[in-house]
């Protein structure tokens, strides 16, 4: 049986007439205390769910943005307690469902599959998401998570075989994560939105779990050739930046606008493309 936060969680993506927005932020970003403050604002931005980050010293699916983030806040001393605790307060303060990313060395060090999963469930976290565990090897993650009452959201690649897609969504619940572009966190070059449509396409065919992108969807025009495709979009490195580039309040106050324009960009019908003039 899935934790409240977790069916909560399932609510949301499965129940919309859009997909909804979600909001990555790394633990400890712009500090410990501002992070709840950030995701707060990102709440009343329109963000419906987020992914909070476990800063990790070798992140490497990710770009240079998210480990600039994961480095400063290793550098103040940011811990897989104070993930827990940022977890809570969202969860109880801003109203919106959360699931930590985390690779799975942060899970070793805290402890174990089985610590981890139940600190988390006791945070009020919704799921956990390990970008690096692979599935053959997440078999007492899986048990320890479930056993827990946690979601089990899968990271999976295009390249996959219809016959891992199908292992793959098998084993997750919550979410399947289809990147946008097969790149690290960052990614801000073109998309091939046919190539994800396929994706997806096979996805769904493979399982019932919602299907959420990200990786290389940079901006809100990208974000809305999208939409059709997914149930969620989630957003990390358009908002971390700012965060990082600027002062606390500067670097809130522009990720919280570029919060509003995704969210209103995934809320907004995309405008089919006008058909070049024929003469009669």
């Amino acid at each position: 049986m899935v934790t409240p936060a977790a069916a909560w969680l399932t609510a949301q993506l499965m129940h919309r007439s859009t997909p909804h927005l979600g909001v990555f932020l790394p633990a400890g970003i712009p500090t410990v205390q501002a992070d709840v403050e950030a995701l707060g604002i990102f709440a009343r931005c329109g963000a419906r769910f987020f992914e909070v980050g476990v800063p990790y010293s070798d992140p490497f699916l990710d770009g240079p943005v998210i480990t600039a983030a994961y480095e400063q806040a290793l550098s103040r001393g940011t811990s897989v307690v104070d993930v827990l605790e940022t977890v809570h307060q969202i969860v109880t303060t801003a109203w919106a469902p959360v699931v930590v990313v985390s690779y799975w060395g942060p899970v070793l060090q805290y402890g174990g599959a089985t610590r981890f999963s139940q600190d988390l469930a006791a945070a009020g976290a919704a799921g956990a998401m390990i970008v690096d565990l692979p599935l053959e090897e997440a078999g007492p993650w899986l048990a320890a998570s479930r056993q827990a009452g946690l979601h089990t959201p899968q990271l999976v690649s295009r390249r996959a075989s219809d016959e891992r897609l199908a292992r793959v969504c098998s084993a997750a619940s919550g979410w399947v994560y289809a990147p946008a572009a097969e790149a690290p966190t960052g990614y801000a070059g073109p998309l091939d939105v046919e190539a994800l449509e396929k994706f997806t396409g096979r996805l769904r065919a493979a399982g019932t779990a919602p299907v959420i992108t990200g990786v290389g969807v940079s901006s809100p025009e990208k974000a809305a050739s999208v939409r059709h495709l997914v149930d969620g979009v989630v957003i990390g490195t358009p908002v971390i930046r700012p965060l990082l580039e600027m002062t606390v309040s500067e670097g809130l106050r522009a990720a919280a606008d570029r919060v509003s324009l995704f969210a209103a960009a995934l809320q907004t019908p995309r405008t089919p493309p006008s058909l070049p003039h024929r003469p009669l």
